[in-house]
């Protein structure tokens, strides 16, 4: 006859307890334990899963709108660069001429990584606008969109004044040097900061460009 079919029970009990009292009670913590341990790694799983398609979404995104940036930067061109007829724009009329090409693309990333709420309209322009008067590159613009890091201080809300206390074992009466490091205190939100030498600029002047004025490059495939 099979062994499985029989429950094998502790009657004298573990180190001579009530029959079989202490054994069911160590069975049932364990069975719940194990339950709680499956739980846990199911938790695991979902978590993991859930961040690698947060992720491919992110990068997903991220490939268009740059694609988009670039086709859309190659239709402008300083006028100097520009032979034959063509209609002369500043910087931000050209700004406005190559953004529609773009927005959609911009604005799915901006949705999906939670940053639309940070952004406007025309903070986006004047943004894109300064980008092409300084004749910088897409990705130049995009920086701000790729890369926002932490936010300290939300562009849409200002304030004159705020209170926040300082730690530090430095005296305050001190000067800081390269590697002082402090804390900034507000309420619930604790910001460790360390003072870190800046490296030796030699800067030249150089005049902006005088012609501020642009064209756009129009062909059979343009979409602007």
């Amino acid at each position: 006859m099979s062994a499985n079919k029989y429950k094998v029970y502790d009657v004298d009990g573990p180190l001579g307890g009530p029959a079989g009292g202490d054994s069911l009670t160590e069975q049932k913590s364990k069975a719940i334990f194990a339950a709680a341990a499956r739980r846990r790694d199911a938790g695991h799983n979902e978590r993991y899963y859930e961040e690698q398609e947060y992720e491919r979404r992110v990068a997903k995104r991220k490939s268009r709108l740059l694609t988009a940036a670039e086709e859309s930067f190659t239709h402008i061109k300083r006028l100097r660069e520009e032979s034959g007829p063509a209609i002369p724009m500043d910087s931000k009329e050209a700004a406005d001429a190559i953004f529609p090409s773009m927005a959609r693309a911009l604005q799915k990333f901006l949705r999906v990584t939670r940053q639309q709420p940070a952004y406007t309209i025309e903070m986006i322009m004047e943004h894109l606008a300064r980008c092409v008067n300084y004749d910088m590159s897409p990705k130049a613009f995009l920086e701000e969109f790729l890369y926002p890091g932490q936010v300290i201080n939300h562009p849409k809300q200002t304030c004159e004044e705020e209170a926040w206390s300082l730690v530090s074992e430095t005296f305050l009466s001190r000067g800081i040097d390269n590697g002082t490091q402090f804390v900034l205190k507000k309420s619930d939100i604790s910001l460790l900061c360390v003072v870190k030498q800046m490296p030796y600029f030699n800067i030249s002047e150089k005049v902006l460009e005088s012609q501020d004025r642009f064209v756009l490059r129009l062909n059979s495939e343009t979409s602007v």
